[in-house]
């Protein structure tokens, strides 16, 4: 397997793309839920956890950016055989394959439990999976390029639906948040943590790095995207705040939808049946790119095909989300991938980047001792 990946000049895509595909990726089925469990960590001081973890989403993307540009056209899987072997490399590149492959099963799951509980309560998993996973694996196939193109239209088509918060400020009790601060630092980085399921996303950059045009623009862009998603978290965090008490909030199991119920128009009276209908195409994307990644690391570590290995993870993914068909069983599982997603996504880019540079440094010393004459004999 080559370290670097040189794609065609046609399965590239611009710079500035990247913003949209982080935004896509970190807004996802987890932003309909998440104020309550970090308002459960830290009260009425839960939008500021949340601006912590937006913080540390900038460190990361900063991090992994810093970690890629070592690379001329590299993308994970290269840089895991680059830095620990052939052996070890792969394994690391193993577990993030079936780490993309369950983030993409839980989002889908996640999507499915929402329909379940506020639409149709009756509709049977298989159902819904079967056709969810076919738009994603119809688009998947289409490249790099299509999956792009369908996350920047998913952001113009679905991102007017935050603007419906205006009509909870009427019910809006500011002192709620007040006194500022009574929280403790331990507190705050528990909601900032357990933040991780519902704002990672960012570590599709890992793999689609090569295929990005320009790529001394990649960091811009992308901290862009990240910013507009983790503003959208702290408003809607504060929102919520000041529309339910904190006792509310904790017994909310979707605190976004249920915010969506006091909008009202004369020819709608269900706007939140038409948010969670809408939400299909924000989820897409994030399914899309995690089917994409996986798919590819089994090409390129393997030599697969990456037609079958897409229609094989599919199938799997169908097969496991069959074995939580209760909710309990669906909580647990997107509670546990939350800790995963934190190790995987927060936490590894940094391991990583601290192996690169050694590897650099070691490089840099093999070389100097290489030309050292004393050493090399001439």
């Amino acid at each position: 397997m080559k370290i670097n990946v040189q794609p065609k000049p046609t399965t590239t895509i611009a710079p500035y793309m990247t913003g949209f595909v982080v935004m896509s990726t970190q807004i996802r089925v987890g932003i309909l839920g998440y104020q309550r469990v970090v308002a459960a960590e830290s009260g009425h001081d839960a939008w500021i956890s949340v601006a912590i973890a937006g913080l540390l989403s900038h460190l990361t993307i900063w991090i992994i950016c810093r970690t890629l540009r070592h690379y001329p056209s590299a993308d994970l899987f290269g840089i895991h055989r680059d830095v620990y072997g052939k052996i070890i490399g792969n394994l690391f590149s193993l577990l993030y394959i079936l780490y993309f492959i369950a983030m993409a099963m839980v989002i889908l799951r996640g999507y499915i439990e929402v329909v379940q509980s506020w639409i149709f309560p009756g509709i049977p998993i298989w159902i819904l999976g079967s056709i969810l996973l076919f738009l994603a694996m119809y688009t998947v196939l289409g490249g790099i390029r299509v999956i792009t193109g369908y996350a920047i239209i998913s952001v113009f088509i679905t991102i007017w639906l935050f603007f419906d918060l205006y009509f909870t400020l009427e019910y809006a009790r500011w002192h709620y948040l007040l006194p500022v601060m009574e929280a403790d630092f331990k507190q705050l980085l528990k909601g900032a943590l357990i933040m991780a399921f519902t704002s990672v996303g960012y570590e599709v950059l890992y793999s689609i790095y090569p295929y990005v045009g320009d790529k001394t623009r990649l960091h811009r862009h992308a901290q862009w995207g990240a910013f507009i998603t983790n503003f959208i978290y702290v408003v809607l965090m504060i929102i919520s705040l000041i529309f339910f008490s904190e006792g509310q909030l904790i017994r909310t199991i979707w605190p976004t939808l249920q915010i969506k119920t006091v909008v009202y128009f004369p020819f709608l009276e269900r706007f939140e049946y038409l948010a969670i209908s809408l939400w299909m195409l924000i989820i897409l994307p994030n399914v899309m790119l995690y089917m994409w990644s996986a798919s590819r690391g089994c090409k390129r570590m393997f030599g697969w095909n990456q037609k079958r290995v897409l229609y094989i993870i599919g199938a799997v993914i169908f097969i496991a989300m069959q074995f939580f068909v209760s909710r309990h069983a669906a909580n647990y599982i997107i509670d546990r991938m939350s800790y995963v997603s934190l190790y995987m996504a927060v936490i590894y880019p940094y391991v990583l980047l601290l192996g690169v540079l050694i590897k650099r440094r070691w490089n840099r010393r093999e070389d100097s001792s290489c030309r050292d004459p004393e050493i090399s004999g001439s």
